[in-house]
């Protein structure tokens, strides 16, 4: 049986591979998750799991599958999935710490994706590992680990084409609470097009600018509907203005202005409708002679399984048995690679994983090295509970 955790696992072991995976540099934009790819693929190798390195969807930036268990049909097949790359660090200068040296003090490991998600990644393998030793694996465990995910990239969808599973983990971090639900993001690039002139003579220009500004007390009241609509675990609907920018010099009448927004949405809003409901916001700048571009530039869609599915209900039990989790149903205010799993391959999935998400894309960002170690303990009862052929669903 697998069972709890492995004694060879410690807390040094398990923060000293955090510390090697965010040693190695993957921030997103550029891409660089090759490196590390090779090294997970190394690691799994090297202590006997079957492991493979894929080139889809793009062969710079692979990415890693492994398989574990004897494949039963009538066992379970549980797949942990977890993103190789990280944002950018910004300002090195802000950080106490090198960023991509996986510092390790005070019970933390410190640098860039050490909770988001690195933290998820070094659990799902030394979970993986404890799953090969013990061969007591009936169905499969398929560990996954991702390109892209920062940039809203197709490596989960990619990989889960060629994946039969019954359940699905996102390790995003979660302090080992069990998300069912998270909203979805829509970003919205509107540019208003004006006429240029001499600020000296604005009556002979179109501001764009003052356009995208007089426009604001629509956008706020649409802001306040959308607020109305709630979800009992991830809470209201947003739009949220981001970024601006307008002009070529101080004296020259603006011809054009961009404004970004964020758009969160819950799973109950449409796509399209939200394209239309942004349109409906700027349109009557139409109507006052200016030209209207709106464009949404990306979308992660909205995703949600019953908090009573199967694979949340096992691993809220043991969550709470190992480290004392609440077992309240909960969701997530960000988007994730869940859809992936809920969505295109039907897939019931949970977001799960050790890191805190609080730390995500923070400077000086952290892992606790406790949390990190309890979810290795976590994962391998659930393993054995959801990929055994005596599996029953209550």
């Amino acid at each position: 049986m697998i069972g709890e955790i492995p004694p060879e696992t410690s807390k040094e072991e398990a923060a000293d591979l955090l510390a090697k995976l965010v040693s190695i540099d993957t921030r997103n934009p550029p891409g660089r998750e090759k490196p590390l790819a090779e090294f997970i693929y190394e690691w799994l190798e090297s202590r006997g799991i079957d492991a493979e390195i894929v080139d889809r969807p793009d062969p710079d930036r692979p990415q890693v599958v492994a398989e574990i268990g004897a494949g039963d049909p009538d066992a379970g097949k549980l797949v942990l999935n977890g993103h190789m790359d990280v944002v950018p660090p910004g300002d090195r200068d802000r950080w106490s710490v090198d960023p991509f040296n996986g510092v390790v003090a005070d019970g933390r490991v410190y640098g860039r994706g050490t909770s988001d998600m690195k933290a998820g990644l070094a659990a799902a393998m030394l979970a993986g590992r404890a799953a090969e030793s013990s061969g007591a694996v009936d169905g499969k465990l398929i560990l996954t680990f991702v390109m892209g995910e920062e940039t809203a990239e197709p490596g989960t969808k990619t990989l889960l084409e060629g994946i039969d599973a019954d359940y699905g983990v996102v390790l995003e971090p979660t302090e080992l609470h069990v998300h069912t639900v998270a909203k979805g993001l829509a970003w919205y690039a509107v540019e208003i097009g004006g006429k240029s002139s001499h600020a000296s003579k604005p009556e002979l220009g179109k501001n764009a600018l003052d356009a995208l500004f007089g426009n604001e007390s629509r956008l706020s009241a649409y802001r306040r509907r959308i607020a109305e609509r709630t979800h009992p675990l991830i809470g209201e609907s947003l739009c949220t203005p981001t970024m601006v920018s307008a002009g070529t010099k101080e004296n020259v009448i603006p011809e054009s202005a961009e404004l970004r927004m964020d758009r969160r949405f819950l799973p109950s809003e449409d796509v399209d409708a939200l394209d239309e409901e942004i349109e409906e916001v700027f349109d009557p700048l139409r109507d006052d002679g200016f030209e209207v571009s709106i464009d949404r530039v990306r979308t992660y869609e909205a995703a949600e399984i019953d908090p009573d599915e199967h694979v949340a209900t096992v691993f809220r039990k043991h969550a709470n048995d190992v480290a004392g989790v609440d077992t309240a149903p909960a969701g997530k205010n960000a988007a994730t690679d869940q859809r992936n799993f809920v969505n295109d391959a039907g897939i019931p999935a949970i977001i799960w994983g050790p890191g805190t998400s609080a730390q995500s894309h923070t400077t000086d960002e952290w892992a606790r090295i406790d949390l990190l170690h309890d979810s290795v303990d976590v994962l391998c009862r659930a393993v054995e509970d959801l990929c055994s052929v005596s599996v029953e669903e209550t």
